[in-house]
C-alpha cells in the first residue's frame, strides 16, 4: 500500500513540475511589405537585414492558438522567399521550434508552405497586444563562426594549410584572402570562392594559392548542420595570410 501511495506521489510531483514549464514565443518583425536590399533567408534574417521589432508572447492559449494554425499548411516545392517574420519557439530557456514567413510563404522544418490571412491576422494581433521589446537589431559574431569545432580552430587550421602550401611554392609575401563557401544543410561544403583582395593584382603564384586553398576548403571543411539552410545562404569570412621565411 505504501509503495503505491509513494507511486502516485511521484507521478504527481512529474505531472506538476512537467505543468510549470513555461512556453514562450519570439516574434522578430521587419515589415511585411518592405523590400529588402539584401537577400533575406531563414539562417540570415537578423544577420543580414536586422528586424524592427521584437515581441515576447508568454500566455499560453495565445501560443497554443498559433501553433494549431501552424499545424494546417499547404506544403509546395522550395523556393527563395524574403524573410519578413522569424517565430522561435521556446520551452523554458531551450528553442524548441523556428519558423521563418513572409505574406506568401513559410520556412518550416526545412519545407515550403503557402502562408495564409489567418497566420499573418494573428501575428499582427499578437504584436497589438504585447509591448516590443527594447532589441531592435541582433548581430551575432558570424565570421567563420558556424564552423564544428569554432573560428579559432578555423584560422588555425586554414593558416596552418596555407603554410604547408607557400612551403610548396617558396612563398614569402602577404595576402588578404576572402572566403564565401555554400554549404549543405547537413553542413558539407558544396561550393567555396577564394578571392584575393591584397594584393590587388596578385601574381600567378598567388592565384595557384587561392586555387589550392579553395579546393581543400570544399573537400575538408564541415560546418554546423541547419535544417534552415538554403542555396541562396552562404558562409563569408577573411582570412589575413604572412608568408613564413624558410631559411
Amino acid at each position: 500500500m505504501k509503495k503505491i501511495i509513494l507511486l502516485i506521489l511521484a507521478l504527481f510531483v512529474f505531472i506538476n513540475s512537467r505543468g510549470a514549464i513555461t512556453d514562450t514565443l519570439m516574434i522578430r518583425y521587419s515589415d511585411w511589405d518592405r523590400v529588402t536590399t539584401n537577400v533575406s533567408t531563414c539562417s540570415n534574417f537578423e544577420l543580414y537585414n536586422g528586424y524592427e521589432e521584437e515581441y515576447v508572447v508568454s500566455l499560453s492559449s495565445h501560443i497554443d492558438t498559433l501553433k494549431t494554425l501552424l499545424s494546417h499548411l499547404q506544403e509546395k516545392e522550395d523556393e527563395y522567399f524574403p524573410v519578413r517574420c522569424k517565430l522561435y519557439f521556446y520551452d523554458t530557456d531551450t528553442i524548441r521550434q523556428k519558423v521563418c514567413m513572409n505574406k506568401t510563404n513559410i520556412a518550416l522544418n526545412g519545407k515550403t508552405y503557402a502562408n495564409n490571412d489567418k497566420i499573418i491576422n494573428y501575428i499582427n494581433h499578437l504584436r497589438k497586444e504585447c509591448a516590443p521589446s527594447n532589441t531592435k537589431r541582433f548581430m551575432p559574431n558570424y565570421m567563420g563562426a558556424n564552423y564544428v569545432e569554432g573560428n579559432d580552430s578555423l584560422y588555425r587550421l586554414l593558416t596552418n594549410v596555407l603554410d604547408s602550401i607557400t612551403a610548396s611554392c617558396q612563398y614569402h609575401g602577404s595576402m588578404i584572402l576572402s572566403i564565401k563557401c555554400r554549404v549543405a544543410k547537413n553542413g558539407a561544403t558544396t561550393d567555396t570562392k577564394v578571392e584575393i583582395k591584397k594584393p590587388k593584382q596578385p601574381t600567378k603564384v598567388e592565384c595557384y594559392i587561392a586555387k589550392k586553398l579553395r579546393k581543400y576548403i570544399r573537400k575538408n571543411i564541415y560546418w554546423e548542420r541547419d535544417i534552415e539552410r538554403t542555396n541562396f545562404d552562404h558562409i563569408a569570412f577573411a582570412i589575413r595570410y604572412v608568408g613564413r621565411n624558410i631559411d
